[in-house]
């Protein structure tokens, strides 16, 4: 049984261990390449795209976990569209939890002194939005949200700490990881052992497993709230919770692996290996630069005007094809005045008018207000088309739940 912090050092990946160089490199690369998606879109497509992928997050982490809640009954739960079908209604309710739990944890701001009250406030959130059954363990005892578990739990082949020895481990890893989130805030310190450090924080807080349930989703949470601060996905653009999901069985595998004790003089100086909590860093590195890469090759100006214009040339008949102007024009710009529709679209102005309207009902468009400037939206029906591979083909085909 673990039963003091000793047991899960180190709780970071050493700067004169021979992985370090590689993993700075890695965290490098991705700090680049996400600033600079970030950077080749509007503020107003940003927006959009961050309400897409929070959705993306919800889907993928809770398909992790075993529930899988189809797009649009994501998209419905978030304006409290529930089905009738009691199965169907509940993981609508787990995605809309999820959402919630999210979203008040993209607001919050973390440093050593805030980081456990973070984490037990966020399974609060998430578990208090859940309906009752979703509350259930194993024996039928009810799950108390924002409580650290007070059982002695097993995951597979890893003990998880003593309930007893659970505030100790949550006390240090808050001062190490809030350190290490904190520090870039001061002038010219480099954020790159911060972002190793956050990958490395996702397997620790797995491994303490605070809560009877729930801690994989809260950890991912976690992390995504982690690596903003750190400037890596300040936007929300990409997901992390689809890298880990696309390849479950080796995030699975990498987190277990890294549970192993240390492996002779050269792992590191802690209890666990320093080896292998370095290869999940570097595996979910490289994920996260995937993700990136994948992102900004779905947003590619040529590719997607490509997809735009066949998707509203021989797809959406009932919608002219010069919609394809007015929504590349919207996703590229950022925003638009309606009374630029004509000019944009090529065609009259009051039928540019009805156009507009009509992107505006069917999601394509939106607007703060009625007179307000167009911008982007992502509707669900046409992501398969348009942003292929963002879900699986088949879940976001469906037109009913």
């Amino acid at each position: 049984m673990f039963n003091h912090i000793s047991q899960f050092e180190p709780l970071v990946v050493s700067g004169q261990s021979r992985y370090f160089p590689d993993l700075l490199g890695q965290a490098s690369t991705l700090l680049i390449e996400s600033s600079s998606f970030e950077a080749s879109l509007p503020l107003q497509t940003r927006s959009a795209l961050a309400h897409l992928v929070t959705g993306m997050n919800c889907y993928y982490s809770n398909l992790i976990e075993g529930h899988r809640t189809l797009p649009l009954a994501i998209e419905k739960a978030v304006r409290h569209d529930f089905s009738t079908e009691p199965a169907q209604r509940a993981l609508q309710q787990l995605a809309l939890a999820h959402i919630k739990a999210s979203q008040w944890a993209y607001s919050q701001r973390l440093n050593a002194e805030l980081l456990t009250d973070f984490i037990i406030t966020l399974h609060h959130k998430f578990c208090d939005s859940l309906p009752v059954e979703m509350l259930l363990l194993e024996d039928g005892s009810p799950m108390l949200a924002g409580v650290l578990r007070r059982n002695e739990v097993e995951v597979g082949q890893h003990v998880a700490p003593s309930s007893d020895a659970l505030p100790q481990f949550m006390a240090r890893y808050a001062t190490k990881y809030g350190e290490l989130l904190n520090q870039p805030c001061e002038s010219g310190y480099n954020r790159l052992p911060g972002v190793i450090a956050a990958m490395a924080a996702h397997h620790r807080l797995v491994w303490i497993h605070p809560f009877l349930d729930g801690n994989g989703r809260v950890a991912r949470i976690v992390l995504d709230v982690m690596l903003r601060q750190l400037g890596a996905n300040q936007a929300g653009l990409w997901s992390m919770s689809r890298a880990f999901a696309k390849s479950e069985g080796q995030y699975k595998a990498a987190l277990a692996n890294a549970d192993q004790p240390r492996m002779g003089n050269l792992d590191g100086q802690g209890n666990l290996s320093e080896r292998c909590l370095a290869e999940f860093c570097a595996m979910s590195l490289q994920m996260a630069i995937d993700q990136v890469k994948f992102m900004r090759n779905t947003f590619q100006r040529d590719s997607l005007s490509t997809r735009v214009k066949h998707y509203f040339g021989n797809i959406r008949l009932d919608l002219r094809p010069e919609a394809a102007h007015l929504y590349l024009e919207a996703i590229y710009r950022g925003e638009f005045e309606r009374g630029e529709a004509g000019r944009i679209s090529g065609l009259g102005e009051r039928t540019a008018r009805t156009l507009l309207a009509a992107l505006v009902k069917e999601g394509f468009l939106q607007s703060h207000s009625p007179k307000g400037k167009m911008h982007a939206d992502f509707p669900v029906m046409a992501l398969g088309t348009l942003f292929p591979n963002l879900y699986p083909a088949g879940d976001v085909d469906k037109t009913s739940i």
